[in-house]
């Protein structure tokens, strides 16, 4: 059962990043970032109180703190995004993501078979692979996409983390906190940007046309209901199984967003990113069974 809601919950997180690094192509990412973590606050706003969600001081003080670890990192996963491929940018991130709750799960005594460490090893060398640069619109991805990506997944590890550590009885209140958390610090970085820099909501010194809006905004709407359906159900496993085992499952979203990327948008990776991609997600399923 944890394994079908770990994979389930990557698969949602595959197809929501999706969405998301098409709005980031459109409109800021930082409004995207808004939008979503918006759309996404309504839905569980619900599920907490249906489900009596007992609220502590823990509760709020992790959720908070998983907030801001997940607004940054959803932030630089988007930004990442809007400037690299994602069948790269997204691999790239669940590598260094999965390691985090890994680690945390041994030091916290969670114990492995050798197939696990060797998995360990694996998820580094393929992190490095998915950061080599390749041709892009005649240009290369640079240093600040992988900078990017790899602060993304730190984030995105430490979320982990920091959920597992919530009280079971708090259900969803801390996913909730987690949630409404994220929007309020990108709106106030948005206005902070608007009244220091003089820049729009929109991310520019001039809005961009409405029909280049309209299409980002929608992107990230469907983005943010996607991601409230992916962490209500990481938050549940993370209540129900290992710290290292969710952590790892939810790291495979890559293969939802990567077959998108290359059938929709038509992107092509180079031999040595291939490699990348299926040693990413060789060695993440190994690290959930070993």
């Amino acid at each position: 059962m944890i394994v079908l809601v770990g994979l389930a919950s990557a698969i949602v997180y595959g197809v929501s990043d999706f969405f998301g690094g098409l709005g980031s192509r459109r409109v800021s990412p930082l409004l995207v970032s808004l939008v979503s973590f918006a759309a996404a606050a309504a839905p569980i706003a619900v599920l907490t109180f249906a489900v009596g969600s007992v609220w502590s001081a823990e509760a709020v003080w992790l959720g908070l703190a998983a907030g801001l670890a997940g607004a940054v990192a959803i932030w630089a996963f988007y930004a990442a995004l809007a400037i690299g491929p994602m069948s790269v940018i997204s691999p790239t991130t669940a590598a260094v993501a999965a390691l985090i709750p890994a680690v945390g799960g041994i030091l916290q005594g969670e114990r492995f078979r050798p197939l696990g460490y060797v998995a360990l090893a694996a998820l580094v060398v393929a992190a490095v692979l998915l950061g080599v640069t390749r041709e892009q619109q005649g240009g290369r991805v640079g240093a600040r996409a992988v900078v990017l990506a790899v602060a993304s997944g730190v984030g995105f590890g430490g979320y982990n983390v920091l959920m597992e550590w919530t009280p079971p009885e708090s259900e969803y209140a801390p996913l909730l906190v987690d949630l409404v958390g994220g929007a309020l610090l990108f709106a106030v970085v948005l206005a902070v940007f608007r009244v220091v820099r003089r820049d729009s909501w929109w991310g520019g010194r001039e809005a961009p046309p409405v029909e280049a809006r309209r299409p980002g905004l929608l992107f990230a709407l469907a983005a943010g209901l996607l991601m409230a359906v992916a962490n209500a159900l990481l938050l549940w496993g993370l209540h129900q199984g290992q710290l290292a085992i969710m952590g790892v499952l939810a790291s495979l979203y890559p293969l939802g967003t990567v077959l998108l990327a290359l059938t929709v948008l038509r992107e092509r990776l180079m031999p040595v990113q291939i490699v990348g991609v299926v040693l990413a997600l060789a060695a993440s399923a190994a690290l959930a069974w070993g």
